[in-house]
């Protein structure tokens, strides 16, 4: 009899257990499940507005414009610039002291010379599509001495990179500032054009 009633008693235990914890399981299921971590920011936003001369921004993450002062590349650091392009050859005076500036402040230096019209080449256009590119090479800065060989160089690369239309190369230059050089622009694209049979070139306005 008393093992009978032991059973018994064991068995009830055992039933409330089990009970209290199918009871449990709707409120363990009731729990917000966890929070997923927040997405890493798109480098490939605008950057923030240094006012180097003629500064423009791109929704591609590239500051552009003319010869950054001193304070202007702390302050590029600063905003989390990670590549600095100079265009100036090295005959230019007024960037002295650039390239170890901005190696020294962790950041890349590459140095793409553009010596004016002449230098609207595929070669140069190639060479600044391969550097923003690169891995951790956005955002980055673009610059020249005033920014037109920047807009330019950049209309180029859209075209021979990028392989946009000439109209849509130029039309991406003239928003980033081209104005003097959009002639010598518009003549390489032509030049592009009438050697690059695999290009169905529209003529341009």
């Amino acid at each position: 009899m008393k093992s009978f009633m032991s059973y018994r008693l064991i068995s009830v235990i055992g039933l409330i257990f089990a009970l209290g914890l199918v009871g449990e399981l709707p409120h363990a299921s009731a729990e917000p499940p966890p929070r997923k971590p927040t997405a890493p920011k798109n480098i490939d936003q605008t950057p923030p507005l240094i006012p180097i001369p003629n500064a423009r921004v791109t929704e591609t993450g590239l500051l552009v414009g003319g010869q950054p002062s001193r304070e202007q590349l702390e302050a590029i650091h600063f905003a989390g610039y990670r590549t600095v392009v100079n265009l100036r050859p090295d005959s230019e005076l007024g960037d002295e002291g650039e390239q170890a500036m901005v190696e020294g402040m962790g950041m890349k230096f590459v140095s793409i010379p553009v010596a004016g019209p002449a230098g609207l080449t595929e070669a140069n256009a190639r060479a600044l599509g391969k550097t923003l590119a690169e891995r951790d090479a956005l955002p980055a800065v673009v610059h020249c001495s005033t920014g037109q060989r920047v807009a330019a160089l950049l209309g180029l690369k859209a075209f021979v990179v990028d392989r946009v239309s000439p109209a849509a190369a130029i039309d991406l230059a003239k928003s980033l500032g081209l104005t003097t050089l959009e002639t010598a622009l518009r003549k390489r694209i032509a030049e592009i054009c009438k050697t690059d049979k695999s290009r169905n070139c529209e003529p341009l306005p």
